[in-house]
């Protein structure tokens, strides 16, 4: 499906031009987010039900087929791709091996068996990590799963729901069909402040048959201590908003970010009936609330319409423990997007949200955006991959031919981390190897913000692509330690490599030269996405997951997770799973 953005009317003050500044003023959200129940992850409410094995599941839906997620862009031929003119970095080389610990994450087989098998088969995975405390907590899809930093598996195997943790009813009932909450795009995060966890999702609401309803909620755990196999604090919040021009609506790629003072969730929001753009929204909520359980916690939302093609998955940025925050101005909270209204840019936009102490008392929060010129990027075409067995599509008639696998089909910032006075971002993007063929690249960009005066302002520090020869990197995200020191971590995929976990080492001032693989490939991606009989895609494009995660624990050392495809146990209609690797810089 593509997307016909157009201008949509929302509840905010407008927006006004100063000194090539855009300001935003924001609305006490105050009461809408409502403490409404208490779960512990290590007792979960289990349904039930027999485990419904694959191929003998009665005639219940196997996939989530109402659901899809809207499409920034239509996939190109990668025949007819058109390369960047821009100059490339020089390619990596692969390092087949990693010294760095790692070990099997969450897998399709997990996510579809959790809650005693009360769930859809989902692709493709979305996945998150959070560390701290000697825990690893992970997600992916609609499953969650603590480890310890060994790998060892701390909850219900072989994974927890996330319908189990909010202690809402599971996303299909095997026994009578009936479909309960379908909770997706999963957010993961430890606050190193108040040493709390949370797990955050949306959800449009459904019927008891699995048909769209034009409601939606979010959905967010807050553990109520330090230990994430504990008890947890689920708060919901209605996100219809049917007052608003372009809605009702449901949220999409919710991101979670903090400062000293906030949690904030930014949201795209999409009409419920077209799929179409209304708004980003974005929720600025007091630490403290949170932290004390507060049945409705201190709230300011801003809600940003369509005007320059930034306002679009605004991403706010994490702060890795032992950084500082930027505490002038009353506290200040940076947020970065790039353009999703054309198919190439070379900018990208900086926010700020100022004044984040007020949070403790009365919200008087201003949000400020400022453009800044970077690298050319596009929105990324299919990858390639390297053929090999296909058990599901060869069942296929006529059986299924070797996928192609979607590249980002857009280029938002997939991570952003406030560290040392800097900010450091990732993104997809198309461009050429030194060959000169077009591939599906990851992209970086350092910045240096200023917030003074009232003026917002950055220095681009330094920017680059990676770059396989031949081959694509897919879905990079970023984390760096207080001193700047880090890795970016992606799937590298390609004619020669089946889909593998792979990071480069990075600092302030130089990124690596080699890539190292800590998950290596076993197979073609071979999950039901990639074959268009089913309507799921387009001309065999497969799904791949929206993102990647990476994040600084205390020690200093980094925590990552990617997708690639495993030699573990699969389902018969995906063989997708995770690896989480421990990199110390």
């Amino acid at each position: 499906m593509r997307n016909i953005y157009r201008l949509a009317g929302g509840l905010f003050s407008c927006a006004c031009l100063f000194s090539q500044q855009t300001f935003y003023s924001g609305t006490d959200a105050t009461g809408r987010l409502q403490l409404t129940s208490v779960t512990n992850a290590s007792q979960p409410t289990v349904s039930l039900r027999s485990l419904a094995r694959f191929g003998v599941v009665k005639s219940y839906p196997e996939v989530k087929p109402h659901v899809v997620e809207p499409q920034r862009t239509h996939i190109r031929s990668l025949v007819t791709a058109r390369a960047l003119t821009a100059t490339v970095t020089q390619s990596l080389t692969v390092n087949p091996s990693t010294t760095a610990a790692n070990f099997l994450g969450l897998t399709h087989y997990d996510q579809r068996n959790a809650n005693n098998g009360n769930q859809f088969s989902l692709e493709p995975p979305s996945q998150e990590v959070a560390a701290a405390n000697g825990y690893v907590l992970e997600g992916v899809n609609n499953a969650i799963q603590v480890y310890n930093s060994s790998g060892k598996p701390l909850l219900v195997t072989p994974a927890l729901s996330t319908n189990q943790l909010f202690g809402v009813p599971a996303a299909i009932d095997r026994n009578t069909g009936v479909n309960g909450v379908y909770p997706t795009d999963m957010r993961v995060f430890h606050d190193p402040d108040i040493d709390r966890w949370f797990v955050v999702q949306r959800a449009q609401d459904n019927d008891a048959d699995g048909n769209s309803l034009n409601s939606s909620h979010l959905y967010v755990a807050v553990s109520q201590s330090g230990d994430p196999t504990g008890m947890y604090n689920i708060y919901t919040m209605d996100t219809t908003n049917p007052l608003r021009i372009g809605c009702p609506c449901f949220s999409d790629f919710p991101q979670i970010g903090a400062d000293k003072y906030g949690i904030y969730i930014s949201s795209d929001e999409f009409d419920t009936v077209f799929g179409q753009f209304a708004d980003v929204s974005i929720l600025a909520i007091s630490k403290a609330s949170l932290a004390a359980g507060v049945s409705s916690p201190t709230m300011q939302e801003f809600v940003l319409r369509k005007v320059t093609g930034f306002e679009q998955t605004v991403r706010p940025a994490i702060t890795p423990p032992g950084a500082s925050y930027y505490l002038a101005s009353g506290g200040v909270e940076y947020f970065a997007s790039s353009n999703s209204s054309f198919s190439s840019d070379n900018r990208f936009a900086l926010w700020a949200m100022t004044n984040t102490a007020s949070l403790g008392t009365k919200p008087s929060l201003t949000l400020v955006q400022t453009l800044v010129p970077g690298l050319p990027y596009r929105f990324p075409d299919v990858a390639t991959q390297r053929p090999g067995s296909l058990p599901y599509g060869s069942t296929l008639l006529p059986p299924g031919l070797l996928a192609f696998i979607d590249g980002g089909q857009d280029c938002r910032i997939l991570s952003l981390t406030y560290a040392g006075g800097r900010l450091y971002a990732t993104l997809a993007t198309e461009t050429t190897d030194q060959t000169g063929h077009p591939v599906v690249a990851g992209a970086y960009a350092i910045l240096s913000p200023t917030f003074r005066l009232g003026v917002l302002a950055a220095n681009l520090l330094r920017q680059g692509y990676l770059v396989v020869d031949s081959s694509h990197i897919l879905r990079p995200a970023i984390a760096v330690n207080p001193q700047g020191r880090g890795a970016i971590v992606f799937t590298l995929v390609g004619p020669k490599y089946f889909p593998s976990a792979a990071f480069v080492p990075i600092s302030t001032f130089s990124t690596g030269t080699a890539l190292q693989v800590a998950g290596t490939g076993a197979a073609p991606e071979d999950g039901f996405t990639g074959y268009p009989d089913l309507g799921f895609s387009m001309a065999g494009v497969a799904r791949w997951g929206d993102y990647s995660s990476a994040v600084a624990a205390a020690d200093g050392s980094i925590w990552m997770a990617t997708e690639y495809i495993p030699a573990a146990p699969r389902t018969d209609f995906a063989n997708w799973g995770t690896r989480v690797i421990h990199y110390v810089p």
